[in-house]
């Protein structure tokens, strides 16, 4: 039996899908980026070319809105945790996980030509995980982003193997919405819709629980997170109770949540995102919806505190 490959590049439920002719666990590819924006992208409106992540992008699913945590540190112990910052401790490691599983493990690369090589040199009979770190300017992102794809290409591990790029942000104190939205593009074998824009709601607490779901790790007490797997999400479902209604950001004393439309902080600032999404103004007192989805933001925030 095949055993699957996981490649991380700095970049709850369990749902697996099904492999189209086998049972095999797919190689897992995850880039990180250091402090890279939506702005950075074309593929999110941005006025860089970034013609390799937007092939990616047109080859899978482009997040709308992504959350990181308010600073790179917290950023990316929540994503290989699982947790929240407030529950960080005791939290198992992804990467541990991945390789007790039966994963190759491919290290935490900064390092291209390492990450090259591993590529060249993996087996495909046994999988494997590898987390490759690329930093903020846009075009060496890319640059990256172009040579990883092709290596994976070249060496036949596109039908197996998910791609996913995002951004730990960085080293300011994120308190808005639009400041931890980073970008979140996963290409997938089992996705369903490639070049899709999705709008449903992830944060970093998401990405252990999918890569979980997907290496075929069972839940236990021990492997709690705080995330919910995406698998649904890539996979095209619409069930509402797969997926998220509310996502949330913490650093020190201030934490925020919001909804597919509101916002709500620990400093008491409340918004519309759909009328006014760089949160200007406060909510208009004649929006009567507004007062029960602020108290059910509320009940989210008191939940961490």
């Amino acid at each position: 039996m095949r055993i699957p490959l996981v490649i991380f590049i700095f970049f709850a439920s369990f749902h697996s899908p099904a492999f189209a002719g086998d049972d095999e666990r797919p190689n897992l590819v995850l880039i990180l980026a250091r402090d890279l924006t939506r702005g950075h992208l074309e593929c999110y409106g941005g006025k860089h070319s970034s013609p390799n992540i937007d092939r990616l992008a047109k080859e899978g699913v482009r997040y709308e809105t992504a959350w990181r945590m308010p600073d790179e540190n917290l950023s990316k112990k929540t994503l290989f945790s699982g947790r929240y910052p407030s529950h960080h401790e005791k939290a198992p490691s992804l990467s541990a996980l991945l390789e007790k599983s039966g994963y190759q493990n491919g290290g935490m690369n900064i390092d291209l030509e390492k990450s090259l090589s591993f590529l060249a040199q993996a087996q495909g009979t046994q999988p494997f995980f590898m987390i490759h770190f690329v930093g903020s300017e846009g075009a060496k992102v890319d640059h990256q982003v172009g040579k990883l794809l092709s290596a994976i290409e070249k060496n036949e591990f596109k039908k197996n193997t998910l791609v996913m790029l995002t951004s730990e942000g960085g080293s300011g104190k994120a308190k808005t919405d639009f400041e931890v939205r980073v970008p979140l593009i996963v290409r997938a074998p089992f996705l369903v819709g490639q070049g899709r824009v999705s709008k449903d709601l992830v944060d970093f607490t998401d990405i252990l629980p999918t890569f979980l779901s997907l290496a075929k790790i069972a839940k236990t007490d021990a492997l709690k997170s705080d995330g919910k797997s995406i698998v649904p999400s890539l996979t095209g479902s619409d069930d509402p109770f797969e997926k998220r209604n509310w996502i949330y950001s913490e650093s020190g004393g201030f934490r925020m949540v919001r909804d597919w439309q509101h916002i709500l902080d620990t400093e008491g600032n409340f918004h519309d995102l759909r009328s006014d999404p760089r949160q200007a103004k406060e909510v208009s007192p004649l929006d009567k919806q507004a007062p029960g989805r602020r108290t059910r933001l509320q009940m989210m925030l008191d939940r961490f505190l």
